[in-house]
């Protein structure tokens, strides 16, 4: 009996938990801006118990949304609009009044800087989100018999971005004619997504190879549309290492244990043959004894969104950029998508082009 009470106590508490910090995020994020521009702007104050009834109304949907494969637009939403606008709004309405308990300004010229602030900060975070940056990075090897280029993306998270702004990111990658296209997970993020949305991907003249991200598995019919990426000229690497003409690459899955990645690399690696390992996140770099002359990762999406990147970077301190350990490098892609808003701010969106070169 007690071999099955604990699990259940601590899935509560941990749910608990979950709501606890949705009703601070609802709060701050949300309800809060709502609060102050009321007051400034109409000298309006809010009771506790509305202001209670909307913090919980709030926490409610994006906890359905978070824990649900959802395909409804108004949870989507409501959860975009926290991770964008909403936030901003909160941190310019904690700025003015950090401020303004040195300057004196009254209510309503509070209230007019609040939404020019938040206007300005939002259209500036929405044109940023709208520039994909090239990025080419030269590697050189006495392992490689012939040069290549390779072409790598991630988190392209379409559903929150458009099967437009796919098109318009094939016709960039195509452009540049690389060897191969290298996709590390997160191409999809809604279950409203269909294959069809992912067509255009084979206007592409390259192969392309592709991993899994942890939002492959947040969809409805998961096993479903993994299964028809080989309708639209895509090759999932399913845990399996190919030799392509020139080196190796190796596709790891991001539903499983750092431990269970770092076998299925180790298992696979060829140290006589110029190796890459495409995986979504960059953890595994650190925990492998033998490491690959290349590993390329996503996820962070280099926090998005200033000041969130010094939370990622807590638990992923290889948050951006090219990182070199003796012989082996990592690089890990800020995405050239957005998720929850297409909004950016201190960050890119990026195409990374590797440029392979023989030195032998």
């Amino acid at each position: 009996m007690n071999k099955y009470a604990y699990p259940s106590i601590r899935g509560w508490m941990m749910v608990l938990c979950q709501f606890c910090f949705l009703f601070l995020i609802s709060y701050c994020f949300y309800v809060f801006p709502i609060q102050m521009g009321l007051k400034w702007g109409l000298g309006m104050s809010l009771s506790f118990f509305v202001l209670s009834m909307m913090v919980i109304v709030v926490a409610v949907l994006l906890f359905y949304y978070f824990k649900t494969k959802t395909k409804l637009f108004i949870l989507k939403f409501v959860a975009s609009l926290g991770l964008g606008v909403c936030f901003f709004a909160s941190l310019m309405t904690f700025m003015i009044l950090l401020l303004t308990t040195y300057i004196d300004v009254d209510d309503f010229n509070k209230f007019i800087c609040m939404i020019l602030l938040t206007n300005v900060c939002a259209i500036y975070a929405r044109y940023q989100g709208s520039i994909i940056r090239l990025k080419t990075i030269t590697i050189a090897s006495s392992k490689l018999t012939e040069s290549k280029t390779l072409v790598f993306i991630s988190d392209v998270h379409i559903g929150t971005r458009s099967s437009g702004y796919l098109e318009s990111l094939v016709n960039q990658i195509q452009a540049l004619n690389p060897d191969y296209v290298l996709i590390g997970g997160d191409l999809i993020d809604s279950s409203a997504t269909t294959i069809d949305d992912l067509r255009v991907l084979t206007d592409l003249s390259m192969p392309i190879y592709f991993v899994t991200g942890n939002h492959e598995y947040y969809l409805e019919c998961s096993d479903l549309m993994l299964s028809q990426l080989k309708d639209v000229s895509i090759y999932w690497l399913n845990d399996k290492a190919i030799t392509l003409p020139g080196f190796q690459l190796i596709g790891v899955n991001d539903n499983q244990s750092t431990e269970s990645q770092c076998h299925v690399i180790s298992q696979s690696l060829d140290l006589e043959s110029f190796s890459i390992v495409m995986v979504h996140k960059p953890s595994c770099f650190d925990a492998l004894e033998q490491k690959p002359d290349l590993m390329v990762s996503g996820h962070t999406h280099n926090g998005q969104i200033f000041p969130f990147g010094l939370l990622v970077r807590l638990r992923f301190p290889k948050i951006y950029g090219l990182y070199e350990e003796n012989a082996s490098k990592l690089y890990v892609s800020s995405g050239v998508g957005t998720w929850g808003n297409n909004m950016r701010l201190g960050s890119v969106n990026e195409i990374v082009c590797f440029q392979l070169n023989s030195c032998s």
